[in-house]
């Protein structure tokens, strides 16, 4: 399990959307609040996450200021 240390603020820019949506799952864990997102069209979960995030407590709060900003 890799957990995010720093998050780096870029702030305004391009963002490098791709059209289409992908399934994600969310597991909680007493320290721990995960995301894994899965290919497009993979609704089933069958072929493995494609791409994970681990956040601790501390950095799930940096998270949700950051969010808090966006969503204004």
């Amino acid at each position: 399990m890799a957990i995010i240390g720093n998050i780096i603020n870029e702030g305004p820019g391009h963002v490098n959307v791709r059209s289409g949506e992908v399934l994600a799952d969310i597991v909680t864990a007493k320290d721990f609040f995960q995301i894994r997102t899965y290919a497009m069209g993979d609704n089933d979960r069958k072929n493995g996450s494609k791409q994970n995030i681990q956040l601790t407590k501390e950095k799930a709060i940096e998270l949700r200021r950051l969010l808090d900003k966006f969503i204004g």
